[in-house]
């Protein structure tokens, strides 16, 4: 089925158990929505961006309303891998060719401070998310050693950043116990994380006077009136001034065809059972985070408890596949055959959007008085983070750093709510054959 009447948080009620929601304890919000509420800003989504932006805007002094579908972190925010990673999605040479050296140079900038805002947060408010340094990309194609020297040269000469450490074929396997890589590039300025303990961590620091969280509160409709905002969840009522909409992958019709502006892609996790740190250094000698580079990456790390948290495979409809266990396992073993028999404990699936660009879509509505940011493109746990300030900064009548990435100019993606999956799907079929023929995936 390519077409689903269901909201794309409810494909969530009948999962089991994430690895994160088990290993966290949950944020129980006592706010209860009655049928009208008046504030100055009102916030959709209880991601990260939702979250950030509450922090700061409270911390400014803004009353605030925070309405959430489910639960805290019921998104993507709270089920993806876990790499905290600098830059942009897209690497410094397609920046500078695209949008120029010293737009491309703001970029690689914001990607530093983004993580950077990310470690202060969690050093701040001592949150305790297994903060581990060091993200591997591990080359798949033997082409890829050229291109990690390449970008290494490039990045240390023109970027002044030398957190870099280049691998051949015999110090990748040295690294990580796997037969499939012929080389790799150590990214020492980028760290991994409990995804969801981290959002946890923020969002225990917005409670005040000032703010309101309402967890399962789904928000229907979004009006302008004159000089206020009003969200509506069904028939109860929300006015303030401006609205923050924080949904990415999740946004569904809220805000009309702004959708179409990127594609929203399901992807699966899964976590073994505890191997123990022996048998877990074996397989990631350093305990960093992994990303290959296929089109359909790969992607994972080792948890506090010393599971496997592994990532991998792509569907485009607006169904789940029904067996995410198997579904990624299958991709696991072929990366370490020595697993094929270890008991997956958790497994689960998210929705992200994927920007043609693979750049993140910020921008307004409604005269300014409705702000949204989405598209991270599988490279969000940073920047979604970091886009909280951004947009408190807008709010607070600085545009500057938020409107470098409202002016990236976003292509739609054709054919409307019936053919935009198909047709993406379509699109990215050669790449999906590339790694197919090499790994029979």
């Amino acid at each position: 089925m390519l077409f689903n009447k269901k909201k794309t948080y409810e494909q969530h009620d009948n999962e089991k158990e994430s690895y994160y929601r088990h290993s966290i304890k949950p944020y129980s919000s006592e706010d209860f929505l009655e049928d009208y509420l008046e504030v100055d800003i009102c916030i959709v989504g209880g991601g990260l961006t939702g979250v950030s932006s509450a922090l700061n805007l409270v911390n400014k002094g803004y009353s605030v309303a925070l309405c959430e579908s489910r639960l805290i972190g019921w998104g993507a925010s709270g089920r993806n891998g876990g790499q905290l990673g600098n830059g942009m999605r897209k690497d410094q040479f397609f920046l500078e060719k695209k949008l120029g050296f010293e737009t491309a140079r703001e970029f690689w900038n914001f990607g530093l401070d983004a993580v950077q805002y990310s470690i202060d947060l969690i050093n701040k408010y001592k949150i305790d998310c297994n903060l581990q340094n060091g993200v591997i990309s591990a080359g798949c194609f033997k082409k890829d050693i050229k291109y990690f020297e390449e970008e290494k040269n490039h990045l240390e000469k023109f970027y002044n950043y030398t957190n870099l450490k280049l691998l051949n074929k015999i110090q990748i396997k040295d690294e990580i116990k796997s037969n499939i890589y012929e080389s790799g590039l150590i990214n020492y300025g980028s760290y991994h994380i409990n995804p969801l303990k981290f959002l946890i961590g923020i969002a225990n620091q917005i409670n005040s006077t000032k703010i309101k969280v309402f967890e399962n509160t789904p928000i229907t409709k979004i009006i302008e009136h004159e000089d206020s905002m009003y969200c509506y969840s069904n028939l109860k009522k929300i006015k303030s001034k401006r609205v923050v909409v924080a949904c990415n992958g999740y946004l569904d019709n809220l805000l009309s065809n702004i959708r179409q502006r990127f594609m929203p892609i399901n992807n699966y996790v899964i976590a073994t059972e505890p191997l123990g740190e022996k048998k877990a250094r074996e397989l990631i000698k350093n305990n960093h985070a992994v990303c290959d580079t296929r089109f359909i990456i790969d992607y994972y790390r080792f948890s506090e408890d010393w599971r496997l948290i592994f990532g991998g495979g792509e569907t485009y409809s607006a169904m789940f596949v029904k067996n995410s266990k198997n579904f990624v396992k299958n991709r696991m073993d072929k990366v370490f055959p020595t697993l094929k028999d270890c008991k997956i404990d958790f497994a689960w699936g998210g929705t992200l959007a994927i920007t043609i660009n693979r750049l993140p879509h910020f921008g307004t509505l409604m005269n300014n008085k409705l702000i949204y940011a989405q598209g991270y493109s599988g490279h969000g746990l940073a920047l979604s983070t970091f886009a909280g300030k951004l947009i408190s900064e807008k709010i607070d009548g600085k545009s500057e750093r938020f409107d470098l990435f409202s002016n990236i100019k976003h292509l739609i993606i054709p054919g409307g709510d019936f053919f935009r999956r198909p047709i993406y799907s379509s699109a990215i079929f050669y790449y999906k054959l590339r790694d197919s023929i090499k790994y029979k995936f």
